[in-house]
């Protein structure tokens, strides 16, 4: 016999409520997924735990029996837990996911700059694609993830950081332009342009707004990461329409940046967490702190 602690919880809690939807509710998984949970259960008992109506479950003789058994196990369970990971928080742990760009420009001064309020805070790194990204933080791999999750992910709470947009960069020694800063998107539409490949949901969106104002071609150089970008830019090869969270980027390579408008595009950097873990006590510290730490460059640009 395998039983799980999840497969015990579940019957504990659809024993309470007298209730699958709202045991899946506290679960954090559909009601299909609950019914899943207890057919395994009861497979492996070998005997039934609830009668089904179409209104509530009760339970069987036999549940009522095997009731006070899984609470008492799971009470043990969840005390033994505590216990223990109270006596790991002298060693505390934070271990981030990002994609490339916000892994190397963002993330690295905020997380030093981080380490000097919380000294024994041990925060790691790991940087990938957008899907990586979202593996690592369902496999618990890391226990957040930062990216702009345009498209809807399963599983994930999605918490916004701070709300960007979208610019146009120009190579360094481009000429000038005059007042206003903003340039509509109209003013784009002819430019040769570095892009990113067209599965890219920031490229989708960049696409639909290009396409408003008549462009349907694709970019004339298609890159796969943000940084190269600005950097074929910098070396003059074209412009990039690029988000505004690669301002510390750009400034690095000594692009010209000039936000879009008509219309201004917005663009969540978002935080991610899987709806079934528990994090860190210095999680929601340190989201509060990185939300702070990217205001301080991004808003006095953004006011110019």
């Amino acid at each position: 016999m395998n039983v799980s602690s999840r497969q015990l919880k579940a019957f504990v809690l659809a024993a309470r409520h007298q209730s699958f939807s709202r045991a899946a509710e506290q679960l954090f998984i559909t009601q299909p997924g609950m019914s899943m949970l207890m057919r395994e259960l009861e497979g492996q008992l070998g005997f039934r735990l609830f009668d089904r109506t179409t209104r509530k479950v009760a339970l069987t003789q036999l549940g009522s029996r095997l009731l006070p058994v899984a609470e008492r196990s799971l009470l043990e369970f969840e005390t033994a837990a505590s216990v223990i990971g109270r006596s790991a928080t002298a060693n505390r742990h934070l271990a981030i996911g990002a994609t490339p760009l916000i892994a190397s420009r963002l993330l690295p001064s905020a997380i030093a700059k981080y380490a000097t309020r919380t000294p024994k805070l041990k925060i790691s790194l790991r940087d990938g694609e957008l899907s990586s990204v979202i593996a690592m933080t369902l496999s618990g791999q890391t226990d957040i993830g930062l990216g702009c999750f345009i498209a809807p992910v399963t599983g994930v709470r999605r918490v916004a950081l701070y709300r960007f947009s979208l610019m146009l960069i120009d190579p360094p020694d481009a000429p000038p332009r005059r007042s206003p800063r903003w340039l509509p998107w109209q003013e784009v539409k002819d430019r040769c342009l570095i892009g990113l490949p067209p599965d890219n949901p920031i490229q989708q969106l960049i696409d639909r707004n290009l396409q408003r104002v008549g462009r349907r071609a694709p970019p004339d150089m298609v890159l796969s990461y943000l940084e190269t970008q600005i950097a074929m830019v910098a070396a003059g090869a074209g412009s990039a329409v690029v988000p505004t969270f690669t301002i510390p980027a750009c400034r690095a390579f000594g692009v010209a940046m000039h936000p879009l408008t008509e219309p201004a595009v917005p663009l969540d950097l978002c935080q991610i967490i899987y709806r079934g873990r528990k994090l860190p006590a210095e999680a929601d510290d340190f989201r509060e702190f990185f939300k702070s730490y990217i205001a301080e460059w991004a808003q006095p640009w953004s006011k110019n």
